[in-house]
């Protein structure tokens, strides 16, 4: 019934919304008959319980007292919605799934109307490009706000508008704190380098710059909520420089990092995690492409990618300081970074088709 109704709302947009709700739909089926109603959420992750808890609660009015329930645990962009298909009579996890799918599909639509692909391989590869195909679906299936997360970091970085951008921070900022922080950190950064700098070419050097300098104001950041959450003096809680923490983090920027995560918080095998990157390749190839592209050439900087790059420096030197480091804490930034690598692609394959010419 949702995907009917969705597909219906969806008919006169792109094919690919209407792939994807079907998709999703014989997914989400597969995923129930598999596992049951109940054991699907411990497919991947147990989240899944949590969430469809909070939306139970909320649904049935047990609302709790407890504000750092109401700010933090809660999730609200992300089951305050699924709530209301829930009052409505649809169940809490499946609510859940169809938030996740609607994220996925305001997503896809915006990516489409900033990258007006021509032609299906045109839009497979946008569509690839900014995770909004193999990956992107898989988390719609999940009672999981990683689809949400994508889009709102995508509209914050690419949108003009104050209100909206207040709107997005403040719902990142409700869905996983230190993600906002980063943006925010990095998009005063961004402000100051544009009001200075008027040449927008830059080089791999300045693109290693700001990845360094992303990495340690991290790292700082991530001693200043550590102080703040347990002496109140203020101390180095952050990283132990090294090799080791080097190469934890830059594998972060070719999306290797469950190379360098410590044993025991990794649950799965190196072969099934291997697997798992061969079937969502998209994990390692935008954040590599993204990365290589900025670093190896001169290119024209622009304030989206100059904040994207920053932000996720800064994101990834505090996250590596966690047990949390993995490719799923670093979905939010894919699509993101896959409009850059197109229009930087674009902006190339233009540019060789004037020398050709002339």
């Amino acid at each position: 019934m949702i995907a009917a109704l969705l597909v219906g709302m969806c008919w006169r947009q792109s094919l690919w919304l209407r792939l994807q709700i079907l998709a999703w739909s014989v997914g989400v089926v597969a995923l129930a008959l598999r596992f049951g109603v109940t054991e699907q959420f411990n497919f991947y992750s147990n989240d899944q319980h949590f969430y469809a808890t909070v939306v139970e609660n909320l649904s049935t009015q047990q609302f709790p007292s407890d504000l750092d329930w109401w700010l933090g645990s809660a999730k609200l962009p992300f089951t305050l919605p699924a709530t209301v298909l829930s009052v409505a009579g649809i169940e809490p996890g499946l609510a859940l799934k169809a938030i996740s799918l609607i994220s996925l599909l305001l997503l896809t639509h915006h990516v489409i109307q900033i990258h007006q692909p021509s032609g299906l391989k045109a839009g497979f590869g946008s569509l690839f490009l900014s995770a909004c195909s193999g990956i992107g679906v898989f988390f719609s299936l999940l009672a999981l706000r990683e689809t949400m997360m994508m889009l709102f970091v995508t509209r914050f970085t690419t949108t003009k508008s104050p209100s909206i951008r207040m709107l997005m921070i403040l719902s990142i900022f409700l869905l996983r704190p230190h993600l906002a922080a980063a943006l925010l950190v990095a998009a005063a950064i961004t402000q100051l380098i544009s009001w200075r700098q008027k040449d927008n070419s830059a080089s791999g050097l300045s693109a290693l710059g700001l990845m360094v300098l992303g990495v340690v104001l991290g790292d700082a950041l991530y001693s200043i909520g550590s102080t703040g959450s347990a002496t109140g003096i203020w101390r180095n809680y952050g990283h132990m420089w090294g090799i080791d923490v080097g190469t934890r983090i830059a594998s972060n920027f070719f999306g290797l990092q469950f190379l360098t995560a410590r044993s025991e918080t990794v649950e799965f095998s190196i072969g099934s995690l291997l697997l798992l990157r061969l079937l969502f390749s998209e994990t390692i190839i935008i954040p590599a492409l993204f990365t290589v592209l900025l670093l190896i050439r001169p290119h024209p900087a622009t304030s989206q990618s100059r904040l994207l790059l920053l932000s996720f420096s800064i994101y990834v030197g505090l996250v590596t300081n966690t047990d949390f480091n993995s490719f799923r804490q670093n979905i939010p930034f894919m699509t993101a970074m896959g409009l850059v690598i197109v229009h930087l692609l674009d902006q190339r394959s233009v540019r060789d088709s004037v020398e050709e010419s002339s």
